[in-house]
């Protein structure tokens, strides 16, 4: 008890807010040990106090937990000093949380640091919804694939990249055929099906590190990171047949639609990341004027 004659230690357990103590050293694995775990502590992560203590918060950490958050925490327990981050955790069930973790030295009377106090909040909610809101930012919501303004930001990146590195790139800019004409005659709902179906056909058929948007309507649009144009043209045709090979089942009908492609590659004259994307956009008019259902490449800047 104390002057006012409550504990101290009494309120901690009773905190909303996850209180964890550890000794100050050792600071790598064995330690830091935890010597002190509040209520809050064993109701968000599933562990008694008596399986924590003596072991360190290592355990609530995954192998990719973020690497530079975990070396901001240990550079500031190493200089004894106080830090803030929000860092990702795992509890005793496998159920992943966030949390606004604060570490502070606590100090003995000789001005000695002998331990460690962490006071965390879970902020789980807050991280999900700003996650979310970046999804609904950048995706496009009947496709779930990219959207325009991500693609637009994509391109800016890897152009930035091939001004710095010389790591070129190429890009399909890609129209659906006679859309509108589908749209009257079947309807929107069919129309919709159609593009869903070439969205998922354009990520099966593409490498993992490809990237597709939907800019708008039936236009989409395809970068190829460390392509040229000979590649983005292989890849083009890849695409436009197995999109011919689709069959979409409509309200009424099984579907069939055609492609047209214009494919260009980054080049040194370029402005910026969009003057690739317009030459494709050039290429895909030479398409439809060819007949559509093919493909045709506009040469670098």
């Amino acid at each position: 008890m104390n002057q006012f004659g409550f504990s101290f230690r009494n309120i901690v357990d009773s905190a909303n807010d996850i209180v964890i103590i550890t000794k100050a050293f050792p600071i790598d694995p064995p330690g830091p040990e935890i010597v002190y775990v509040n209520r809050a502590f064993t109701e968000l992560t599933g562990y008694s106090a008596d399986e924590m203590i003596g072991r360190n918060p290592r355990i609530l950490q995954f192998e990719d937990t973020d690497p530079a958050a975990r070396a901001e925490i240990r550079a500031a327990l190493l200089a004894h000093e106080p830090v803030r981050v929000t860092i990702r955790n795992i509890s005793k069930t496998g159920r992943q949380y966030w949390l606004a973790l604060s570490i502070i030295p606590l100090q003995d009377s000789e001005g000695v640091v002998t331990h460690f106090a962490a006071i965390e909040r879970d902020v789980t909610a807050e991280v999900d919804h700003a996650d979310k809101l970046a999804r609904l930012s950048t995706t496009d919501h009947l496709t779930e694939i990219m959207n325009k303004r991500a693609f637009d930001q994509l391109l800016t990146e890897h152009f930035a990249k091939f001004q710095r590195d010389g790591t070129g790139y190429s890009v399909l800019y890609l129209d659906i055929d006679h859309f509108k004409s589908i749209n009257d005659t079947h309807g929107h709902t069919d129309g919709d099906a159609i593009l869903q179906q070439l969205a998922a056909t354009c990520v099966a058929v593409l490498r993992p590190y490809d990237m597709v948007a939907r800019l708008g309507g039936e236009e989409f649009a395809v970068l190829l990171p460390g392509s040229d144009i000979a590649g983005g043209a292989v890849v083009a045709e890849r695409l436009r047949s197995a999109i011919s090979s689709m069959r979409v089942k409509g309200q009424n009908k099984t579907l069939q639609v055609t492609v047209s492609i214009g494919v260009s590659q980054s080049g040194r004259g370029d402005a910026d990341g969009f003057e690739t994307l317009k030459r494709a956009d050039s290429a895909l008019y030479s398409a439809k004027n060819a007949g559509r259902d093919c493909v045709r490449l506009s040469p670098s800047g």
